[in-house]
């Protein structure tokens, strides 16, 4: 016991600095272009799951008397806190100066309306939870066309009636799958850009839409988004729960390394010119809220734009801890996003539903027209 204890305590430590060192590239990941390199975005989808097994690794060698490596647990954390902050943010619900000056605004990639875990059930619950919810305005993802029985789960007159009665304004064309529902005046805004090349390259790339509400005489600017999946198959989801033995790790590696991490970056590097191009076009627009499905992680690369840009995370500066939006394949990251700008508006509160019917929880929150 005395060779092998300390050998054990030695193998504890080396993977425990090697936690660090991952858990700090996670952090500052989204700093690095993913047009140049894949590896830094991939390790920020997994931060809060390092920040926890580095604050768990810390808490331990604290409790066994060995305050160096404990601490550099501790001090590992602190030096990831400018993300974190984001990731797993410490803030609460503020008051409303003026209850009369505020709106609720939801995001909700709904899936076409579909149920992934009651598709035998009757009715629709996606849409009797947007009627009952009573959100101001919401922001779906996923969605051609209310009126087409095909793709609306149990669609019937009646129901699609009901849910216009609760939302008489609606806004989005059935040749993007963004839709706009609200409870005040709505309408789509053109984008163009100056250059024709540019243009054409963009009008069926472009993966958001820019709306214009009047609330009450307060207009406010509207982008919705759904920004470039993955496009994992199944299969590729469940790589990772697949390994069993070193033979199947071998498998996983392999797969993961041939097929999954070229389309991760992919999709990084497509997001990139999406965000690029809707905070750029942006730019001189305020107030306006920026909300969907971002598909990446608070301290991605995209992510990072935007904050850049002068949006601030309206999650992030109102909640307590860790979220996710995604609820399927053990994938439980937070990637539907609600951002906004100008000196009017006022994040109040957030809060994520937990209805299931979709691959996404949605996210609303609560703003307040400052005068």
């Amino acid at each position: 016991m005395l060779i092998v204890s300390p050998l054990i305590r030695l193998v504890f430590k080396i993977l425990s600095i090697v936690l660090f060192i991952v858990t700090i590239a996670a952090a500052y990941g989204g700093k690095c272009d993913p047009e140049y390199v894949t590896l830094p975005s991939v390790l920020v989808l997994a931060l809060p799951y390092l920040a926890i097994a580095t604050f768990v690794a810390a808490i331990l060698w604290l409790q066994g008397g060995r305050l160096i490596m404990g601490a550099l647990g501790i001090l590992t954390l602190i030096g990831c806190w400018s993300t974190l902050k984001d990731v797993t943010p410490i803030a609460f619900s503020k008051s409303a100066g003026d209850e009369t000056r505020t709106f609720r605004v939801m995001t909700y990639n709904c899936l076409h309306l579909a149920d992934t875990t009651k598709s035998e059930a009757p009715g629709n619950r996606a849409i009797k939870f947007l009627i009952d919810n009573k959100a101001d305005i919401v922001c779906l993802q996923e969605l051609q066309n209310l009126e087409d029985s095909n793709e609306i789960h149990h669609w019937s007159r009646q129901l699609i009636d009901s849910l216009y009665a609760a939302y008489p304004y609606r806004a989005g064309t059935t040749d993007t799958d963004l839709k706009v529902l609200s409870k005040y005046p709505v309408e789509m805004i053109p984008v163009k850009t100056d250059d024709p090349e540019k243009e054409n390259y963009w009008k069926n790339r472009r993966r958001w839409r820019l709306f214009e509400v009047n609330i009450k005489g307060f207009k406010l600017h509207l982008v919705n988004f759904h920004m470039t999946s993955y496009d994992l198959t199944d299969t590729e989801r469940e790589v990772v729960t697949e390994i069993r033995s070193v033979n199947t790790a071998k498998k996983s590696y392999k797969e993961f390394r041939q097929e999954i991490f070229p389309k991760l970056g992919e999709a990084f590097r497509a997001r990139s010119y999406n965000v690029t191009e809707m905070a750029e076009t942006t730019a001189d627009i305020d107030p306006i809220i920026a909300c969907g499905d971002f598909n990446d992680v608070p301290g991605s690369w995209a992510y990072r734009i935007m904050r850049n840009a002068g949006f601030h995370d309206a999650y992030s500066q109102t909640s307590l801890g860790p979220t996710n939006t995604f609820n399927q394949f053990l994938f439980l990251f937070h990637i539907d996003q609600i951002f906004y700008r100008g000196n009017q508006l006022k994040a109040l509160k957030t809060k994520r539903h937990r209805i299931n019917s979709s691959d996404h929880y949605p996210i609303e929150a609560t703003f307040e027209i400052i005068k």
